[in-house]
């Protein structure tokens, strides 16, 4: 009776202890392409970044922990202890992609935290173009309140790579930063990361996930009524076998 009981505890403990984990998987798929995103997503507001004003060749600095609200969403660009972000037009030079005005991150530095944030309205649909100063293809590193992060490779400068996400957790934030092991490879002062067209929504009723998108490095975690169920029949399977061994 004790050892019944001690293996019934033990699977109950093994289920606590699952349960005490976060549920990943809300992730329903990333997408690399903005036309199939959009057919997935309802609601959707655009920012461009051109009523900020910004003259062609001309740039904002914004230096504080406040960085720049537009509409709903909030943006920062962290650089080590303080904060770095430009709303940049450029015409010409490593920063002009032909696409008006956009945020950027600050130049990369070796051993600073550098990223740019997005502040959400707990939306669950959120796509951007991508972008950076370095010459060649580079990873960009995206990481998401939800828990899952993914990188994002852009093409050579200059083109903008479209990168978007649909979730069924809304997502409060996200984080754009040059992926670890890039370095300051092929110059150690160029801009980390340049955002444009960030879009937003929620999703399309019956939308699912059509064209499978990537779900996130994530497994999905059961539910906590699902794994205690399953935990007490196991149990119960346990017992009525040993009882069964002991009967002959």
């Amino acid at each position: 009776m004790f050892h019944r009981t001690f293996i019934a505890l033990r699977i109950a403990l093994f289920a606590a202890f699952i349960a005490a984990f976060p549920a990943y998987g809300s992730v329903l798929g990333t997408y690399e392409d903005r036309s199939t995103w959009n057919g997935l997503t309802t609601g959707v507001t655009t920012d461009d970044f051109e009523s900020l004003g910004v003259l062609p060749g001309g740039w904002s600095f914004y230096n504080t922990s406040s960085g720049v609200t537009r509409g709903d969403v909030n943006y920062v660009g962290v650089n080590g202890g303080s904060y770095t972000m430009l709303a940049i037009n450029p015409t010409s030079g490593g920063n002009y992609f032909g696409s008006g005005t956009m945020l950027r991150g600050a130049d990369y530095e070796a051993g600073l935290t550098q990223y740019l944030q997005l502040t959400l309205p707990d939306v669950e649909a959120v796509g951007f173009d991508l972008g950076s100063a370095f010459p060649n293809a580079i990873g960009i590193r995206i990481e998401l309140s939800t828990g899952e992060f993914y990188i994002r490779t852009t093409e050579d400068a200059p083109a903008l790579s479209f990168w978007g996400v649909r979730s069924d957790t809304p997502i409060s934030w996200i984080r754009i930063a040059l992926a670890p092991g890039n370095g300051a490879n092929p110059s150690q002062y160029s801009s980390i990361a340049l955002l444009d067209n960030v879009s937003y929504g929620s999703l399309l009723a019956g939308g699912g996930n059509p064209g499978g998108g990537d779900p996130g490095p994530g497994a999905e975690t059961p539910e906590v009524t699902t794994v205690l169920y399953v935990g007490a029949g196991l149990a119960l399977l346990m017992m009525r076998r040993r009882q069964g061994l002991s009967l002959g």
